[in-house]
């Protein structure tokens, strides 16, 4: 993760896991296409023997500001709401938001037009904080 010079990271996320899809399915239901993707199976990363236990599809936000981090995600999916709603049905789906500070301190808002938007949206959403 990039960290700013106070030493902190935000992200934010969209996630799509399942047991039985293809990645590129995922992308063509949404018209998007993903920041990262993996398939069950998988090794995590070259240094984890451990594999992954679910498929997974994520589109990162543009931004890392945190007071602007999950707009912009909004807006790319606020159109797709429909097909974002069909997909929950069959598979996992969460918005994520991670944050983490080596000073330990610090956070990020979401005002409440921003979580009318999610709620509209209907995915959940996932806090991570990561102290130092």
């Amino acid at each position: 993760m990039d960290m700013d010079d106070e030493g902190k990271w935000s992200r934010a996320s969209l996630r799509i896991f399942g047991d039985t899809f293809q990645p590129e399915e995922i992308g063509s239901a949404l018209g998007l296409k993903a920041t990262h993707t993996y398939l069950k199976g998988e090794l995590l990363s070259p240094a984890h023997a451990s594999v992954r236990q679910e498929s997974g599809w994520l589109l990162e936000s543009p931004l890392s500001k945190r007071s602007d981090l999950v707009d912009p995600l909004l807006d790319t999916l606020e159109p797709k709401r429909d097909v974002i709603r069909e997909l929950s049905g069959k598979y996992r789906i969460d918005l994520f938001c991670g944050f983490a500070s080596m000073n330990g301190q610090g956070g990020f808002m979401l005002d409440s037009v921003t979580l009318a938007r999610l709620a509209e949206l209907g995915v959940p959403l996932g806090l991570d904080l990561y102290p130092p």
